[in-house]
C-alpha cells in the first residue's frame, strides 16, 4: 500500500474517533497534522530556518543543531513501504515542532523540542497541559479499529499509553471493541479528562486519567458496557 493511500485510510479512521469541540481546540494547546492541511502553509508559519533543503529532507534548527527529516524510497504512487515526513505546526509556549509520519504500519509524527533537540515519537495529534508539563499523543496504527493514546511529560516520561477504548473477547475468544475514547481535554487543574462511548447501546460518559496511591496512572469513571 503506498502512503498516500495509507494516509487516507489512516486519517479517516482516526477523523471519526478524534472528535475535539471547536472550543477546546481554541482554548488548548493543541498541535495536529490532522488540521494542517499542506506543509506549505504550516512552513508560512514556521519559526525561522524550518525548511525544504530539498523534495524528500526536512530540516528544523534546534539549539543542539539543525534535525533531518530524510524520507525513505520508494515515493511512488502504488508503491509498498516508504516512510515521508510532513511538517505540521509549532507551539510557541511549548516550543515544540510537530512533524508528520507515515510509513507502512502507521500514521504518527515525532515531536522535537527546539529548545533542547530532544525528539520523541508521539503522534500525528498532540494535546498539551495548560502548564505545559504534559501532553497526549494519538497515533493510529494499520489494521487497528481505532486510535492509540500515549499520555508523557515534557522530558519524554511515560505517564500511560494504550489503545483509546476497551476491549472483551466473545463466546469464540475474539477481541471485540467494547467502547472507545473520544474528545479528550486537560482540566485547569491538569487532569486528562475524556468521553467513552459504549459500542452496543451509544451509552457515554466522562472519565478522568487518575493516579493511584501505587503510582499506577488508570481511566477512572468508565461505566460497565451492555
Amino acid at each position: 500500500m503506498s502512503s498516500t493511500v495509507l494516509k487516507h485510510v489512516l486519517a479517516c479512521a482516526s477523523i471519526a474517533a478524534f472528535n475535539i469541540p471547536a472550543a477546546a481546540k481554541q482554548a488548548q494547546p493543541l498541535l495536529s497534522c490532522e488540521i494542517v492541511k499542506t506543509e506549505r502553509d504550516a512552513l508560512k508559519q514556521a519559526p525561522k530556518g524550518v525548511r525544504r533543503v530539498s523534495k524528500h529532507v526536512l530540516e528544523i534548527p534546534s539549539r543542539t543543531g539543525p534535525q533531518r527529516f530524510v524520507d525513505k524510497p520508494p515515493h511512488d504512487e502504488g508503491e509498498m513501504g516508504g516512510v515521508h515526513w510532513r511538517y505540521c505546526g509549532y507551539d510557541v509556549h511549548a516550543k515544540a515542532h510537530l512533524i508528520e509520519l507515515i510509513d507502512e504500519s502507521s500514521y504518527s509524527g515525532d515531536l522535537l523540542l527546539g529548545e533542547t533537540g530532544q525528539r520523541m515519537r508521539t503522534g500525528h495529534t498532540v494535546l498539551f497541559s495548560p502548564n505545559m508539563k504534559a501532553f497526549l499523543a494519538i497515533k493510529q496504527e494499520a489494521g487497528v479499529d481505532g486510535e492509540n493514546w500515549t499520555v508523557q511529560d515534557m522530558s519524554g516520561n511515560l505517564i500511560w499509553t494504550g489503545y483509546a477504548g476497551t476491549v472483551a473477547k466473545n463466546f469464540d475468544g475474539v477481541e471485540m471493541v467494547v467502547s472507545t475514547f473520544e474528545r479528550p481535554r486537560w482540566t485547569e487543574q491538569g487532569e486528562l479528562t475524556a468521553r467513552f462511548v459504549c459500542t452496543s447501546s451509544n451509552a457515554y460518559g466522562t472519565m478522568t486519567l487518575v493516579r493511584s496511591p501505587s503510582g499506577r496512572w488508570s481511566w477512572s469513571g468508565h461505566a460497565k458496557c451492555p
